[in-house]
């Protein structure tokens, strides 16, 4: 399980660098092509290892691993886009939202 949360953490982040690093760094406003072409396939492999397990751990169920990447996506989103971008996560829109994400993760593996 561990590996499986590294590889989707890991290419949550890459997924995010990827979508605005044009916004970080001005060097990669006009480098879209380059992003495109040098993260995808790292971030497929991350995203295919971490799917494969997540639906093999839940018995099969493809929809059991889309609710536990959508509610993981709202730890690693918000984290960086603070850390990056200033934006904070403490507004009561994302809390909620956060919180949700965590609802889902828990009916996910407790149900």
């Amino acid at each position: 399980m561990t590996k499986a949360l590294v590889a989707y953490f890991l290419g949550s982040s890459f997924v995010f660098l990827q979508h605005n690093l044009q916004f970080i760094n001005e060097y990669f406003k006009d480098k879209q092509h380059f992003l495109i072409l040098s993260m995808s396939i790292p971030i497929s492999y991350l995203y295919y290892y971490a799917w494969t397990y997540f639906v093999v751990h839940n018995g099969g169920s493809v929809w059991s691993a889309r609710f536990v990447f959508f509610g993981l996506s709202y730890f690693t989103h918000p984290i960086l886009t603070y850390a990056f971008l200033g934006e904070t996560p403490f507004s009561l829109k994302t809390i909620l939202c956060t919180l949700l994400s965590v609802v889902i993760l828990l009916i996910q593996y407790k149900l």
